[in-house]
């Protein structure tokens, strides 16, 4: 059994959306819960006021810094990425046999998308690893490593190609960037608590003593709220964050046996991924890390990990599996890959 490719994308978009929407709610809950704090501790020098001050100022910081922070975001085009990392352009009239046929699997895809063909970038590292970047269709840009040049065979660089139109097609970086300038509202939130506590600190004896008789200091309550609501909605917010750019991944690679028709292509790039020890990516591209075709574990992987564990990924293509239901049961290690035929 193999995977259902329109009931897994399906599945994933739904995911998405109901994360996403988590998301949101939770926003609105800490400014409810912001509300209630301050009105509850802030005694008569706040609770006179009819208005949800505290709130809807929240709100306006959070979407306020997303809204600046996306915007500053759309100005940024995939060739930017790999420009940053040091990747080159792939001249369109090259000679390498293997950037030739680097080019010519790219065109097919597009094609078979009808998307523009992206410029293609590589990346001069041995690790087997590729991303898409870039806002929408027209900015795009792919760039691969000399390791899925020289490791995989054209089936597999198929498959991994197909694997990143899927994520320009689907607009997967326009979501990724939504979630994060929201994510950077949260971290300005709690940065504005440290810095109102740290001026609270510093003023008059005689005013904070008179604010607490009337029952409460407004700015110390202020800043303690903006810390607690901006640094637990900044760690809750990185978790959906993860969460969802999993079920992008899951989604690229059912587009990828939808533009291929072969999962074995993508599956077994996969393996080759798995049993490959090298990691040399670039460290000018940590930044992007959550763009890459696959995000190499660490210490929080489980909790934050923007990519789901190979396996996993295998299983839903090969087994018909889907997401984390039913659940896969974790080995060791992956399969081994087959022989590369080059």
């Amino acid at each position: 059994m193999v995977m259902n490719f329109w009931e897994a994308q399906r599945q994933a978009k739904s995911k998405t959306v109901f994360y996403i929407t988590i998301f949101m709610l939770l926003t609105f809950l800490a400014a409810g819960l912001a509300e209630w704090a301050m009105r509850t501790f802030a005694g008569e020098s706040y609770t006179y006021h009819p208005v949800p001050y505290m709130g809807l100022g929240l709100l306006a910081i959070i979407f306020g810094v997303a809204a600046f922070n996306y915007v500053n975001y759309l100005q940024i085009g995939g060739g930017y990425v790999a420009e940053s990392m040091g990747a080159e352009l792939v001249n369109p009239y090259t000679r390498d046999p293997k950037e030739r046929q680097l080019r010519n699997i790219v065109e097919e895809i597009a094609i078979a998308t009808s998307l523009p063909v992206p410029p293609i970038y590589i990346i001069e590292a041995e690790e087997i690893n590729a991303f898409a970047a870039g806002t929408n269709p027209e900015n795009a840009a792919i760039a691969v490593t000399r390791g899925c040049l020289y490791q995989l065979n054209r089936d597999e660089l198929q498959g991994v190609l197909a694997h990143e139109f899927g994520h320009i097609y689907n607009r997967d970086m326009t979501i990724g960037m939504r979630v994060a300038a929201m994510i950077m509202g949260f971290f300005v939130v709690s940065y504005i608590g440290l810095r109102l506590l740290e001026g609270s600190a510093y003023g008059g004896e005689s005013r904070r003593d008179d604010e607490d008789r009337r029952g409460g200091n407004p700015i110390l309550i202020i800043a303690l709220i903006c810390i607690v609501a901006g640094s637990l909605m900044w760690f809750f917010g990185s978790i959906l964050q993860a969460m969802v750019s999993r079920q992008r991944e899951y989604l690229a690679d059912a587009s990828s046996v939808q533009y291929t028709r072969n999962p074995q292509a993508i599956a077994n790039a996969l393996r080759k991924i798995g049993a490959s020890q090298i990691s040399d990516m670039p460290k000018s591209g940590k930044p992007f890390a959550h763009l890459y075709f696959n995000e190499h574990d660490s210490f929080w992987s489980r909790l934050f990990a923007t990519h789901p564990p190979l396996e996993e990924r295998i299983a839903a293509i090969e087994g018909g599996h889907y997401l984390d239901s039913p659940p896969i049961t974790r080995r060791s290690k992956l399969p081994p890959p087959p022989p590369s035929i080059q």
